[in-house]
């Protein structure tokens, strides 16, 4: 049986689980090919926070090999500190990292990396939608 990976951080736990949920609410009426589709299953996991991501995303993938599809799901908001930076650096680098190691399976990063709350309301659901269209968009491609 396929299978797509949704990973969500703690952090904004509200925000991430609508992301996450958006996310489903698509990928279940969506139209992917007849063989992506087939027999594909939604599977969630939470990291503790944006730097986990990826590493929670691979102990999926080394248990399991039958993903066809990973979606990270974050909130990184710039604080006083450098902080900001070191996440939201590490986190891409490592979700990039994981997609070059596993390049059969679609990854799509929507970590959305924000100065404050403003800016998540103004971009939390469309880039959600957006990158929840792109993962079937590169899961048929891979598929075919």
């Amino acid at each position: 049986m396929n299978k797509i990976l949704v990973v969500q951080t703690a952090w904004y736990d509200e925000e991430t689980v609508d992301m996450s949920n958006i996310v489903i609410n698509i990928l279940e009426n969506a139209s992917m090919s007849e063989d992506a589709l087939m027999s594909t299953r939604v599977i969630t996991a939470t990291a503790p926070g944006a730097l986990e991501l990826a590493a929670v995303a691979k102990h999926h993938i080394v248990k399991h090999d039958d993903y066809i599809g990973i979606i990270f799901n974050g909130i990184v908001i710039r604080g006083e500190t450098i902080h900001y930076e070191l996440v939201t650096n590490e986190t891409f680098r490592s979700i990039g990292s994981l997609a070059e190691s596993f390049c059969n399976i679609a990854i799509i990063n929507n970590v959305i990396c924000v100065e404050n709350l403003a800016q998540l309301e103004k971009r939390r659901v469309k880039n959600t939608e957006n990158n929840t269209y792109a993962l079937i968009q590169l899961i048929n491609e891979k598929s075919s």
